[in-house]
């Protein structure tokens, strides 16, 4: 028996999901930020007095500690601390069907077989998304959620096209007629280049500046983002189908459902 300390990591992390282990265990998906994404079995995490309880809920950012061991698929939670809790002030339906499918997105769209979510930058991404969103002056979380997905297919190298027709390379404002957004192409399509087989839609004027404000990573909605209700449908639609097409792992998240459940009055 070897009696050399097993290494241990010490890191922030977001709390991705978690389900139960056995009677009273449970298990953790984390998305750290110095090592990508782990899953920790916290024991006796479901009691209720247990320290280790605070750590596990889905979508706090938390500072953990656990046993680092290659060979192993589950490590070991040690302890650690929580750094925010963004559902623990009773936040609006709104924000939490965005921070939940924001974090059944992250754990569906991992990154490429080889690319190290650590070296990516995802965890930035997340925290950054967790801490605007919680703030009293957050702007539309439907934007702040589109922009997430925006910068989730930046990490990928799957980013749409938007500048030009991503088929032909015709310069936006020299497409002919209306332009249109095709999945199949990788974003922007002139009329020629969507007449194919690919997943194309017409796209409006004021869809086009949106899509181009994420492009450019503008932090705040375009004015009619605000008041338009069928602008943000038309720019979310988009972005589904194109994450769709583009990664494999991706279906749309339930937790939207939830926003559709409140305006019907569910």
């Amino acid at each position: 028996m070897s009696l050399l300390p097993r290494p241990t990591a010490h890191t922030d992390a977001l709390v991705l999901r978690t389900w139960p282990c056995g009677e009273t265990s449970a298990v953790a998906s984390l998305l750290t930020r110095e090592h990508g994404f782990v899953k920790v079995i916290a024991k006796a995490a479901r009691r209720p007095r247990s320290r280790l309880r605070p750590l596990i809920e889905p979508g706090r950012l938390v500072e953990v500690e656990f046993a680092l061991d290659p060979a192993r698929e589950l490590q070991y939670l040690r302890g650690g601390s929580v750094l925010l809790d963004s559902l623990g002030a009773e936040p609006s339906l709104e924000r939490s069907a965005y921070l939940l499918a924001a974090l059944e997105l992250v754990d569906r769209c991992r990154p490429a077989a080889g690319m190290s979510a650590a070296q990516s930058g995802l965890f930035d991404v997340c925290e950054e998304f967790i801490r605007v969103l919680d703030s009293p002056t957050c702007p539309q979380p439907a934007w702040l959620f589109f922009r997430l997905e925006w910068r989730l297919l930046e990490r990928q190298g799957l980013a749409p096209r938007i500048e030009a027709c991503a088929g032909c390379g015709t310069a936006v404002g020299e497409i002919a007629g209306a332009p249109w957004f095709d999945a199949g192409e990788g974003g922007l399509a002139c009329s020629d280049c969507a007449a194919g087989d690919g997943d194309r839609r017409s796209l409006s004027g004021d869809a086009l500046a949106g899509l181009q404000d994420l492009d450019a990573g503008r932090p705040e909605p375009p004015a009619r983002f605000e008041t338009s209700a069928a602008l943000r449908r038309e720019i979310g639609g988009h972005l589904h189908r194109f994450l769709g097409y583009h990664l494999p792992g991706y279906r749309l998240p339930t937790a939207l459902d939830l926003l559709r459940a409140g305006k019907d009055g569910g």
